[in-house]
């Protein structure tokens, strides 16, 4: 083993490939192409069970936002909030509108009732009720998540840089929190968030925040260690620990649909997957240098991963659905839908992001060439 340099952002390149291969995962998890008559019972569960791709966004942007946040020492709100906005809103805002009116159009609904529920969806604030995290862009109720991380992250780094324990005892006390809140709640009928335990701990950063908490330790301990092994080892066994841990969710689904369902499937899919996995596979990504690497920081792959965010919400939205009405090749509209992302990011998303981030950032000097090196954060 060969002692290289520190690593920079060369070496986190490959994950920015893995943000695509997250959002295929989930997209494979919703639309399961592989048939048990065709492929066995076995393989269609476990090919069920890729919704662990958000378990990838999730630690992904634990790391990247400890990374590039956490040790700032003059921290600028502003500027934070600003590269957040910019990054996640406008272009969820556009699809969340055009989603709203297409369903107006096809669907026979209540105008107030729907005004009501655009309004949840585009506070977000959807993502906090069991039966409302579905609706609109059913895939966003995974930015309630973000956001949430999004808005105690900068608190989060506070109590760490004070003491590294806190990195145990916060992921803790954010779990109490959301127990807490499902305990109070659940006296009054009128309120419809946190209705239940199974929900918090599935689709709240309450229940998920481990799966966060696992990438800013692994920041942390990048930064701790001044260099970097080249080799297979971590990269191999972060596969294996993701695949065995896929295995095992899907082996005790029972008479559930998913093993996700089943508290056993919670922990390791919360706790195992992120801390054992997904950890030790974006540690190797960036320490090692693999075919592996090599192909997720290939052109191609950058450019997916770039443009994954909007695959990932429209993967399941009007766009796709339209499509499949026309095109019946699962292969053909998984490209389309790929096509039609990278139309939208190169010529709608990264243009907004760069002029909003240009635009209200209190930066002494802007560059458009500085701030597309942290468009994708």
């Amino acid at each position: 083993m060969s002692e290289l340099s520190l690593p920079n952002k060369d070496h986190f390149m490959p994950l920015t490939g893995v943000r695509c291969i997250a959002a295929y995962l989930v997209y494979i998890h919703h639309f399961n192409p592989f048939n048990p008559k065709l492929f066995g019972n076995s393989f269609a569960a476990f090919t069920n069970e890729f919704h662990v791709g958000v378990t990838l966004f999730f630690v992904l942007s634990g790391f990247l936002i400890a990374h590039r946040y956490m040790d700032i020492k003059h921290f600028s709100w502003r500027n934070y909030f600003v590269n957040r906005f910019a990054r996640i809103y406008p272009i969820y805002f556009l699809l969340t509108i055009f989603t709203f009116i297409f369903s107006a159009y096809t669907l026979n609904v209540d105008g107030i009732e729907s005004i009501k529920l655009f309004f949840l969806n585009i506070t977000f604030l959807k993502g906090f009720s069991d039966h409302l995290k579905f609706s609109g862009i059913s895939a966003a109720w995974s930015l309630t998540v973000e956001e949430t991380f999004y808005f105690v992250a900068p608190l989060i780094f506070l109590f760490i840089k004070r003491n590294r324990v806190f990195i145990i005892f916060l992921p803790v006390f954010f779990i109490a929190i959301g127990m807490a809140l499902v305990y109070i709640l659940s006296f009054s009928k009128n309120i419809i968030f946190f209705e239940n335990y199974k929900f918090m701990f599935s689709y709240t950063f309450f229940g998920r925040c481990i799966e966060f908490f696992s990438g800013i330790a692994l920041s942390i301990f990048l930064k701790k260690n001044n260099g970097y092994k080249q080799g297979f080892k971590y990269t191999l066994t972060g596969i294996s620990v993701i695949v065995i841990s896929i295995l095992l969710i899907s082996l005790i689904k029972g008479n559930e649909d998913f093993g996700i369902r089943k508290p056993s499937g919670i922990f390791i899919n919360n706790i195992i997957l992120p801390l054992f996995g997904v950890t030790v596979f974006y540690y190797g990504l960036i320490v090692e240098k693999t075919l592996v690497s090599k192909i997720l920081e290939s052109r191609l792959l950058i450019l997916l991963g770039k443009s994954s965010y909007i695959f990932y919400l429209i993967h399941d939205g009007f766009i796709a659905n339209i499509t499949r009405v026309y095109l019946n090749n699962y292969i053909v509209i998984f490209v389309f839908i790929n096509f039609v992302s990278i139309i939208l990011f190169k010529f709608v998303e990264e243009p907004m992001n760069l002029y909003l981030r240009k635009k209200f950032r209190k930066d002494i000097v802007v560059s458009s060439s500085n701030i597309k090196q942290h468009l994708s954060i």
